[in-house]
């Protein structure tokens, strides 16, 4: 059974929600923009002259791909998918920006110094691909927004502003895959 404390936060989120859609400016975590059918879905969306700042995974996620969203192929393969698939975005006056995810559960980093590894690993290498390919890379969402000041320093270190929950209302792309209100996605 849920405290009332859960069900407050439940309510509460909901209606900051409600509130940062109107308010902020949209931003969408894309974690599964491999599988054709959401990207048809994101395409009609972005054609129907929608703006926002897609947050993208890199090659360098391959390890949170196959573990957590079901792909399957290799690193040149994802990549050989998603960079036309992002350069279209930036094309059509989209922000195209980096999302990392580290480990589900960072408490599993063995010492300090190797979740500062991994963290500069993911981040340098994430921002470097994004920025050979031609994307002006400022910022950054981790996923799970799972970071703290280490995180942050290296992201600083490399360029990036860390985005915070609250900075922007969210969706990922796999929510294109729903239709929400009537049958239009994202109003």
């Amino acid at each position: 059974m849920m405290s009332f404390f859960g069900e407050l936060r439940i309510i509460t989120d909901h209606y900051r929600h409600k509130l940062l859609k109107r308010t902020r400016v949209m931003t969408i975590h894309t974690e599964v923009l491999y599988d054709d059918r959401v990207w048809e879905k994101v395409k009609k969306y972005v054609l129907s002259g929608k703006k926002a700042i897609w947050f993208v995974l890199t090659p360098v996620n391959l390890d949170f791909l196959l573990g957590n969203n079901g792909y399957q192929g290799s690193g040149k393969e994802y990549e050989k998918k998603v960079l036309p698939r992002y350069k279209w975005l930036q094309e059509h006056g989209q922000d195209v920006q980096l999302h990392v995810h580290l480990r589900t559960i960072p408490q599993l980093y063995e010492t300090t110094e190797e979740a500062r590894r991994d963290t500069e690993h993911k981040v340098k290498n994430g921002a470097e691909w994004l920025r050979k390919n031609g994307f002006n890379v400022d910022k950054i969402v981790f996923g799970w927004w799972s970071y703290n000041s280490i995180s942050a320093e290296i992201a600083e270190k490399y360029g990036l502003k860390v985005v915070k929950r609250t900075d922007y209302y969210f969706l990922h792309d796999y929510d294109f895959l729903h239709s929400i209100g009537k049958g239009k996605i994202y109003d």
